[in-house]
């Protein structure tokens, strides 16, 4: 997620909010994506139900329940693009706030 975040730096991750609103295209989230065995991955959320996304000549149509992770930095990203949809349980919630390093706190992170 270079630039947005760098590895190793510790975030806050809200994992309540989804239970109370519908996930938003553009917010930084944690997730762990089926396909990555249950792995947490920290990605930008692009696509929301019913959404088509357009990336390296695919195209994804987004059902009910499926939303599109992508990196900040496509080239170097394990994303929706190789992995596919994510469902909203594999969701686990937005990213709120950098809490370390120090130098780089506090920063909010919004879409």
């Amino acid at each position: 997620m270079i630039p947005t975040l760098r590895a190793g730096e510790l975030v806050w991750i809200n994992a309540r909010a989804y239970q109370k609103r519908v996930p938003q295209r553009g917010e930084l989230v944690a997730a762990r994506p089926a396909a990555l065995g249950g792995r947490a991955v920290v990605k930008r959320l692009i696509g929301v139900p019913h959404d088509v996304i357009q990336r390296d000549g695919r195209q994804w149509r987004l059902r009910d329940d499926e939303f599109f992770l992508a990196g900040d930095h496509p080239a170097d990203s394990l994303d929706s693009r190789q992995l596919g949809p994510v469902t909203r349980q594999d969701l686990i919630g937005p990213i709120r706030v950098r809490l370390w390093p120090w130098a780089r706190r506090p920063v909010p992170i919004t879409a």
